[in-house]
C-alpha cells in the first residue's frame, strides 16, 4: 500500500476524493482498500480555502512503484493496528474499577478483550437516566448531587462538546483504536480521518449505552449509584473495598486485588479520603469565563466576510487562542454552534461547561477563556488546595447567581472592574435563552475571582481583540464560572501505573495523567495493558 499527503482541494469544489486520487495520480486505474487517513481545512487564504487530504490504497504493483518514484508527497504505507496483549495466566483476579468515564470503560474494553471479568462502579445513574436528570435540572428542576453533568456513566465528556483530537503521540495504536470503537458503537466514520473529529454529546451517549451492553455480554459487572467508600490493605496490598448506595446509604463490600481508580476531577469526597492513603502532589489548573459569540462572527473571522457566497458546507469554525502576560490565559474547550451549560455537581456551588450537539447548529460560540492557576498560587502544605479554591470559587459563583449562572456583558465586565480600556463596543447580541441550558442571571461576575485573575483574563480579551478582530469589541457574553479545567491534583504511580499501595492504579483525567476524551480512554488501555501483561 502506498501513501499520499498533502493532496489539496479548493472547497469551493464538490469532488469524490477517491475518484479525483484515481485520475490524477492512477490514470483510473482500479484501487483498493482505499483510506482518507487525515482531512483538514487550510484557511489561510480565505479566498481559496482548501480541504488538505492524506489516503492511502492498494493499487497494481507497477503503479505504486511508479508513484513513489514520482511524487515526493507519495510513501509506502504499512497500516499497525492496536494489539490487546495476551493474558500470561489465566488466575483469577478480582478487580474493581471506579469511574464509568472513558478512563474505566476503556479499562474495562481491553481487560474484557483479555478474558477478564471486572466490576465497574459509578456514584451516577446509567446515561439513559442521567439525560432525564440532566434534562431535568436545565429546566429548573433540582441538582441531584449523583446524576448530573459531572457524574455517571460516560463522565463528564458525555455532556460536553465530544472534541476527540489529542496531542498524545502514540505508536501503538490506541488512538486508531479508540475512535474505531467509537465508531463501531454509533459514532461517525469522519472521526477516523477528520483533523479536529468531534462526536457530539447526543452520538457519544448513544455510544456509550451501546457499549455498555456489548461490554455486559463479556462478563463485565456494572453497578450504578454507588461510590466508593474505602479500601482495605494487608502487608501493602490491597484486598477488599466498601461502597455505599448513595440512595439508600446501604454499605456492602467487594472482594478486590486490583482497584483501578479512573474518578474524574470532581471526584472530590474521594479526593478527600485519598490525600492520607496514597501519595499525591498538586498541579497547576486554570479557571476563568465561558465566552459567548455569535458563531457568524467567529465563522466570518475565520473564513472570510463574503465566506458564504464562496462555499457551501463549511462546519461552524472553531478557534484557538493564547497570551502570555504575567500568566497564562488561554482558550479552553471551544464549542462551535454549542451552549453553555450548568456544570454544577454540588450543592450551593456552581460551574458552567460548553457542550455541543453533533450537528453544532445552535448558532451561538462559546470558549472557556481560563486563567494558569501556579503552584505558587497554593497553600504548598495541603494537597487539596486547589480543590479548595475552586470550591470556593464555586460557591462564590453561586451566590453571585443566586443559584442560577451569573452572567455579563463584556462591557459591564471592564466597567465593574473599573479596568482601563479604550474599545468601542458594540450592542450585544447573544440571546442568552438560546445560547445557555439552565437558569441564568445577569450580576456583577467580577466578584467571583480574586483581582489577579480578572485582570490578566482583562488584558488577554483586549489581545485577543487584535488576534481576532472584533472579538472583545463586539461585547460577548460571559457566563461563570469554568473551574473544572484540568485536575487540580496528581496522584503519583510508577512505570507499573501502579500508586504506592500494591495494586491501585490511578488513571484518567482526575488522576492527572489524561486532557480530554481519548487521553483518558488511551490512560485507561494503558492502565489494563500493565495489569495483563504484570
Amino acid at each position: 500500500m502506498i501513501k499520499i499527503d498533502s493532496i489539496k482541494i479548493s472547497a469551493k469544489q464538490k469532488i469524490d476524493i477517491k475518484e479525483y486520487v484515481t485520475s490524477k495520480y492512477c490514470q483510473n486505474s482500479e484501487i483498493s482498500n482505499f483510506l482518507i487517513l487525515k482531512k483538514s481545512l487550510d484557511a489561510r487564504d480565505k479566498s481559496d480555502i482548501k480541504y488538505v487530504y492524506s489516503v492511502s490504497f492498494k493499487a497494481d504493483e507497477k503503479v505504486e512503484k511508479n508513484l513513489l518514484r514520482k511524487y515526493k508527497n507519495i510513501s509506502e504505507y504499512i497500516a499497525k493496528p492496536y494489539k490487546v496483549p495476551k493474558r500470561n495466566n489465566n488466575s483469577d483476579s478480582n478487580i474493581v474499577i471506579v469511574g464509568m468515564g472513558p478512563a474505566g470503560l476503556f479499562t474495562a474494553l481491553i481487560l474484557s478483550e483479555a478474558g477478564f471479568k471486572p466490576v465497574i462502579i459509578d456514584k451516577g445513574k446509567c446515561v439513559e437516566e442521567r439525560i432525564k436528570d440532566v434534562e431535568e435540572f436545565f429546566e429548573g428542576g433540582k441538582l441531584d448531587v449523583f446524576s448530573n453533568v459531572q457524574f455517571g456513566e460516560g463522565g463528564a465528556g458525555t455532556f460536553s462538546d465530544g472534541k476527540l483530537n489529542t496531542g498524545i503521540k502514540d505508536s501503538a495504536g490506541r488512538k486508531e483504536f479508540v475512535l474505531n470503537i467509537f465508531v463501531k458503537y454509533g459514532a461517525s466514520e469522519n472521526i477516523l480521518y477528520d483533523s479536529k473529529p468531534h462526536i457530539g454529546t447526543d452520538v457519544l451517549r448513544t455510544v456509550i449505552k451501546n457499549l455498555r451492553e456489548d461490554l455486559i455480554k463479556r462478563g463485565v459487572k456494572f453497578l450504578f449509584s454507588k461510590e466508593f467508600v474505602s479500601f482495605n490493605e494487608s502487608k501493602g496490598n490491597i484486598k477488599e473495598i466498601t461502597i455505599k448506595d448513595v440512595y439508600t446509604f446501604e454499605e456492602s463490600v467487594l472482594p478486590c486485588d486490583k482497584l483501578i481508580l479512573a474518578i474524574g476531577h470532581s471526584s472530590r469526597n474521594t479526593f478527600e479520603y485519598l490525600s492520607s492513603k496514597l501519595s499525591m502532589e498538586t498541579k497547576p489548573f486554570a479557571m476563568g469565563f465561558r465566552v459567548i459569540h455569535d458563531q457568524s462572527f467567529i465563522d466570518k473571522a475565520q473564513y472570510g466576510y463574503d465566506f458564504e457566497n464562496l462555499y457551501e458546507d463549511l462546519e461552524p469554525s472553531p478557534y484557538k487562542l493564547t497570551h502570555q502576560g504575567n500568566r497564562g490565559v488561554y482558550s479552553f474547550c471551544m464549542c462551535p454552534g454549542g451552549y453553555v451549560v450548568n456544570a454544577s455537581s454540588e450543592e450551593n456551588k456552581l460551574c458552567v461547561n460548553g457542550m455541543s450537539e453533533f450537528k453544532r447548529d445552535s448558532g451561538y460560540a462559546n470558549s472557556a477563556i481560563i486563567v494558569q492557576i501556579n503552584k505558587e498560587d497554593l497553600d504548598g502544605s495541603d494537597v487539596l488546595s486547589g480543590m479548595k479554591m475552586q470550591r470556593e470559587i464555586e460557591e462564590k459563583t453561586f451566590n453571585a447567581g443566586n443559584g442560577s449562572i451569573p452572567i455579563s456583558e463584556l462591557k459591564t465586565f471592564f466597567v465593574d472592574f473599573k479596568a482601563d480600556c479604550e474599545l468601542e463596543f458594540e450592542e450585544c447580541k447573544i440571546n442568552p435563552d438560546e445560547a445557555i441550558k439552565g437558569k441564568y442571571s445577569f450580576t456583577d461576575v467580577t466578584k467571583i475571582y480574586p483581582d489577579f485573575i480578572n485582570k490578566a483574563f482583562c488584558e488577554a480579551m483586549l489581545d485577543y481583540d487584535n488576534i481576532i478582530k472584533g472579538y472583545a469589541s463586539v461585547n460577548p457574553l460571559l457566563a461563570g464560572a469554568e473551574t473544572r479545567s484540568s485536575s487540580p491534583v496528581k496522584m503519583l504511580r510508577n512505570e507499573n501505573y501502579e500508586s504506592n499501595i500494591k495494586g491501585i492504579f490511578p488513571c484518567g483525567e482526575g488522576a492527572g495523567y489524561a486532557g480530554g476524551i481519548v487521553s483518558a480512554a488511551i490512560d485507561g488501555m494503558k492502565v489494563a495493558e500493565s495489569i495483563i501483561n504484570n
